[in-house]
């Protein structure tokens, strides 16, 4: 178990095995990977690498299902670009650097200009319980990620129950597959500061009581020169009960969603007027409207998620509902049919997918929307827990 801050080291790297658990017992136990360093988590389908409590390892929760915030996370510095430079900086340069939340040393640096930097592998990883605030709205999510290069490898993720963000991409240019995100307290997927990565392969399930917004962009705002932040997220199942909205958009942020299923009782969408304004306009040449192509989705009556009724956050919205082989359902009876709350069904199955091969070469060329294509697909069985049909946590 780690005692405190775990930090390693310059030129280090920290190997973690097939089937090891490590665990801490409060919010000041997380692991920091500095710039320079890496890490080498390298589990199985079979034997994931596990980070949980020291009260999950006792049996000693008293609800196992709220539970939260028993010990710090995951951090993972790296040397990509972000865009929220520290004073006497210039975006783009190496010396483009900022402090990561949720730390207390103020070592903990990230960003610079190596986009195909790597800070190692995470594969077959189970992130439990984590979260911690050290400050009001400084606080440590089940992973972050600050300015994390595209060579670094990240696949087969799970992290159940943060009390904060489940995964956090500060800046950087790192992708992502496999993604399972479980009783995450707040959103579910944050990117900020200029990240420019793609996800694909995505199951959200929030749990009743639990979770804001399922992903949410923020950013600098708009300047000549300085990138958005603009995730690519394709291959997703995002269901939500009760909390605020699923794609939330505030200022210097676009992002695309692609191949994805939604079902959610609140609001779709919610932009801030700086985030979409319905005519592509451009933020340092580029559009800045959120986009969506081939996205089923079932909302709740309040689906169109207006904060206000800015008619340019509504033509946006008007925009993303036009979207091409796209349904946004927003009144009761819902028209999924989805299987096992998260498995594609007949309407799901019978979508007209957007080819990905032009978008980013990332991702797998695949002909289906959302995350799981039927109940023969199985990448999410075996190291996952919380879902339906799935191990207990």
């Amino acid at each position: 178990g780690a005692a405190g801050t775990a930090s390693v080291g310059d030129a280090s790297t920290l190997t973690i095995e097939s089937g090891v658990t490590l665990f801490g017992n409060t919010g000041q136990d997380y692991l920091v990977v500095n710039r320079g360093s890496d890490i080498r988590a390298l589990g199985s389908a079979a034997n994931p690498v596990i980070f949980t409590s020291e009260a999950d390892l006792r049996g000693s929760q008293p609800a196992p299902d709220q539970a939260d915030g028993e010990w710090g996370g995951i951090v993972i510095l790296g040397s990509a670009p972000q865009n929220r430079c520290l004073s006497g900086s210039a975006f783009g340069t190496d010396s483009c650097q900022q402090r990561i939340e949720g730390v207390s040393s103020p070592d903990a640096l990230y960003g610079g200009d190596d986009a195909n930097d790597s800070s190692g592998v995470l594969r077959y990883v189970q992130v439990k319980y984590a979260g911690f605030e050290l400050t009001p709205d400084n606080e440590l999510n089940g992973i972050a990620f600050g300015g994390v290069g595209d060579g670094t490898v990240v696949e087969y993720i799970q992290v159940h129950n943060n009390a904060d963000d489940g995964v956090e991409f500060f800046g950087g240019t790192v992708n992502a597959k496999y993604l399972v995100l479980t009783g995450n307290g707040d959103e579910s997927i944050d990117t900020d500061n200029g990240y420019q990565g793609a996800i694909q392969y995505v199951i959200v399930n929030q749990i009743n009581g639990r979770g804001d917004n399922i992903t949410e962009q923020s950013s600098v705002a708009a300047a000549s020169g300085v990138l958005p932040s603009d995730p690519l997220i394709a291959n997703f199942t995002f269901i939500g009960t009760d909390g605020d909205e699923v794609f939330r958009s505030n200022s210097g942020s676009i992002g695309r969603l692609l191949n994805g299923v939604i079902v959610y009782e609140n609001g779709c969408f919610a932009w801030d007027a700086s985030a979409g304004d319905g005519d592509n306009t451009s933020f340092g040449g580029v559009g800045v409207d959120p986009s969506f192509s081939s996205v089923q989705a079932d909302c709740g009556t309040n689906g169109a998620g207006l904060t206000d009724s800015d008619p340019e956050t509504v033509a946006a919205v008007e925009a993303a509902a036009a979207a091409p082989n796209s349904t946004f359902n927003t009144a009761l009876p819902v028209i999924n049919t989805l299987i096992s709350t998260f498995i594609n069904g007949a309407t799901e199955t019978a979508a007209v997918a957007t080819d990905l091969t032009a978008i980013d070469p990332f991702f797998d060329d695949t002909d289906y929307i959302g995350a799981v294509e039927n109940a023969n697909d199985t990448w999410w069985q075996g190291w996952t827990c919380g879902l339906p049909g799935g191990d207990e946590c």
